[in-house]
């Protein structure tokens, strides 16, 4: 599609002028991740930048998905990729400078106020607060996509799993915070 225009905002108009049914293929915000909603245009809360995902259906040679790192702050686009994981890890190298040096926390079992105090102290001053990602451990792989939204300050919970698993970049592993709090 080269007629298409690039950057989320202007996706995203394109797709709400095109007519129900005639969209498939065009790229546009997946659902469920920031802006997705968003009927009069994307506003972003973050200062500068903000990730998202940007998906699209191709059909040939047969049904599958793309997917494209997005931002709501301005006009980048990462590259194409075949698994959404790698999309949003894009979108937060644009975003999110450093998050993968950020420690990975276990999720909370419990006593969530401590826990999030000892994140915070782990973590750069305000990132939390300024919609930034966590990096959380997931034990069971079938939890292991990133999760937009659920971060303490509405950012991704970026699963480290995943991120450790999978991902295509030659990159050091992320240090792991122990947080287990005696009963």
């Amino acid at each position: 599609m080269a007629s298409e225009p690039r950057g989320v905002d202007a996706r995203q108009a394109a797709i709400r002028q095109t007519p129900i049914g005639q969209g498939r293929g065009m790229w546009g915000i997946y659902f469920g991740h920031p802006g997705a909603n968003e009927r009069d245009g994307v506003t972003s809360t973050a200062p500068d930048h903000r990730p998202t995902l940007l998906s699209r259906v191709v059909d040939e040679p047969s049904w599958h998905q793309l997917y494209r790192g997005g931002c709501l702050g301005c006009d980048w686009e990462g590259e194409t990729r075949p698994r959404n994981g790698d999309a949003v890890e894009d979108a937060h190298d644009h975003a999110w400078p450093g998050w993968r040096d950020l420690p990975a926390v276990q999720q909370p079992k419990a006593n969530y106020e401590r826990w999030l105090t000892e994140v915070k102290r782990a973590y750069p001053p305000g990132w939390l607060a300024a919609g930034g990602p966590i990096v959380t451990i997931r034990p069971d792989s079938r939890f292991s996509r990133h999760q937009p939204g659920k971060a303490p300050g509405g950012g991704y919970d970026l699963a480290a799993t995943y991120y450790q698993a999978r991902r295509s970049r030659d990159n050091h592993p992320q240090p792991t915070l122990d947080l287990e709090f005696p009963s």
